[in-house]
Order: structure tokens, then C-alpha cells, then sequence
């Protein structure tokens, strides 16, 4: 038994070591120009282990996007336990720009995801089955219940974007925003700071729509 388990956590270090060395090799060369040979010459494994834990490259190259992309999952679950859709939109806000600049976050996550976004291949329906799409929906019920309107609305979704191309902004633009601000140095308060301006923003934004579409509504009620 206990050579049992000192085999399976071999196994998962190997494993880590070898998802870790190729999230580096994929954010510096990309999918096409990454090699395995040169992926396990960093993890100092075999080429066998990697078809043996990921199948092939490009299996790969999809839990490297997954572990990217993983650090939203646990933020948008907690979301929805707070009181009001307002605290759920604030607390979203905070826990994805938290994740995207913790300390010990390696800088190939924002790298990889800049390379898949440019050149996307098959692992990118992957993750967003997995890992993008149960935040999104997360965030629309959020934003449908505070413009009173469902979560699959073309208003309610075109909104949701808008929150979350703000928080993205501040992770992937941030070499540019450091040359045209390079007085906001990224601290825990600085995030904080932002994290509330995108929320107060968004919120501010999201209350004046309701109320158009609440003031194009009512003549119609009055004509009944």
C-alpha cells in the first residue's frame, strides 16, 4: 500500500512539474512552435510521460489552459452566496482581480492565454466549456438581476462583457498601462482601488439602464 501511494504522488509531481515547465514553453514559443522534446528537457521527464498523463501535445497544451483559466472558477461559486445581485457583482469584481495579481501567480498564465486568444486552437472550445462559460453565466445572472432583465438577454450579456473586459484590461493591458500611468504601482490597496471603480462604474452604469428600459416601458403601461 505504501509503495502504492509513493508511486500515484510521483506520478502527480511528475505531472505538475511537467504542466508547469510547459506552461513556460508555451508562452514564450505558442502551440504550433512548442516542442515536447524541448517541454520535458525543463520538466526533466520523458517524452512517454507526457503521452501517458496528457495523451499528446495538445492534450497538453489544453491543462495548461485549464490551470491558466482555473483561477476564476472558485470566485464566481462564491459570488452567488452574498445577499444582494449589488455585493455579488462587487464580490466577483474583487475575487477575479485578486486571482489575476496574486503574488505567487506564475507570469506565463496571462502569456499562454495571450498567445491562444491571437492564434486559438481546438483546446480553446475546451476551456471555455470547462472553465469560461459557468463564470459567464454566473456573471450574467448577476447583471440580468440587477437590469431586471434575463440572464440571456442581448442587453444582459453585452453588459456582462463590458464588466469583465475591464477586470481583463487591467491583467492583459497592463505593460501599456504601466508606460502611460507608471505612478500606479499594482499593491493590494491599488487593486482594491480598482476593483472598486470598475464595480462602482459598472453598478452606476448598470442602474441607469434599467432605468431607460423601465421609462420605455412605462408609456405602454399607461396606454392600457
Amino acid at each position: 500500500m505504501t509503495n502504492t501511494l509513493t508511486h500515484d504522488k510521483h506520478l502527480d509531481v511528475t505531472r505538475a512539474r511537467i504542466i508547469e515547465c510547459a506552461g513556460e514553453v508555451f508562452a514564450e514559443a505558442g502551440f504550433h512552435k512548442a516542442t515536447v522534446r524541448e517541454i520535458c528537457s525543463r520538466a526533466h521527464a520523458n517524452v512517454a510521460a507526457v503521452n501517458y498523463h496528457f495523451g499528446d501535445k495538445l492534450g497538453l497544451y489544453t491543462e495548461v489552459l485549464k490551470t491558466a483559466a482555473c483561477h476564476g472558477r472558485a470566485v464566481g461559486d462564491q459570488a452567488q452566496i452574498v445577499d444582494s445581485p449589488e455585493q455579488a457583482l462587487r464580490h466577483f469584481v474583487h475575487g477575479m482581480l485578486r486571482k489575476m495579481h496574486e503574488a505567487d501567480r506564475p507570469s506565463w498564465y496571462a502569456r499562454v492565454m495571450s498567445h491562444e486568444l491571437a492564434q486559438p486552437t481546438a483546446a480553446l472550445d475546451v476551456v471555455v466549456e470547462q472553465m469560461v462559460r459557468p463564470n459567464s453565466r454566473i456573471l450574467c445572472a448577476i447583471v440580468g438581476s440587477l437590469l431586471d432583465r434575463p440572464p440571456d438577454d442581448e442587453e444582459t450579456r453585452l453588459s456582462a462583457a463590458s464588466v469583465i473586459a475591464q477586470v481583463v484590461h487591467h491583467v492583459h493591458a497592463k505593460p501599456i498601462i504601466s508606460k502611460l500611468w507608471p505612478e500606479l504601482k499594482t499593491t493590494p490597496q491599488t487593486i482594491e482601488k480598482i476593483a472598486n471603480h470598475i464595480t462602482d462604474f459598472s453598478l452606476a452604469a448598470l442602474q441607469s439602464l434599467r432605468r431607460d428600459h423601465a421609462h420605455v416601458k412605462s408609456p405602454a403601461r399607461r396606454t392600457k
